[in-house]
């Protein structure tokens, strides 16, 4: 690693949480409201940076059983095959238990954070905790060792 950069673990940048899920799964009560509401299913539909739409809703009713963030969001999904998943949210919303977000965070890191966190896909679905399915708990996530370099290096970095 240059001597500029530092390793650093994710929860040294920023607080990460779980969504969660109102149940019953589609109970007229929670759900079909217009606050937007994500699943697993609309972070990995694409291979796009930013996810621009909730195919899902929730009602007043539903937000005491999950979590609403700003738009500008760092999320990843955190279960199953398709676990190690980030995007970034355009909207304000909701979303469900199967994805976490990362909140706090210098909003000059998070294309970086996302990268990083994107090359780490494959690996993160490696991971063994002795379930029948890979999870990323909220402690493994925040664990997440990250090299770090100076600002100018991240930007050129992520240039396109």
């Amino acid at each position: 690693m240059p001597e500029n950069w530092v390793w650093t673990t994710v929860d040294e940048l920023c607080d990460v949480v779980r969504g969660g899920s109102p149940r019953p799964a589609g109970d007229e009560k929670y759900y079909n409201g217009a606050i937007p509401f994500l699943k697993v299913a609309d972070l990995t539909k694409d291979d796009e940076i930013y996810v621009y739409k909730a195919e899902y809703t929730i009602k007043e009713a539903g937000l005491k059983k999950t979590r609403l963030v700003n738009e500008g969001t760092l999320l990843l999904t955190n279960s199953g095959a398709t676990l190690g998943v980030p995007k970034i949210t355009t909207f304000s919303t909701t979303f469900n238990d199967g994805i976490a977000a990362f909140l706090y965070i210098n909003k000059e890191i998070q294309l970086y954070l996302y990268w990083f966190l994107k090359s780490k896909t494959d690996s993160f679905r490696k991971i063994d905790q002795g379930a029948a399915q890979p999870n990323l708990n909220t402690d493994l996530i925040k664990s997440i060792p990250i090299p770090l370099p100076p600002l100018t290096e991240q930007k050129r970095i992520i240039k396109p």
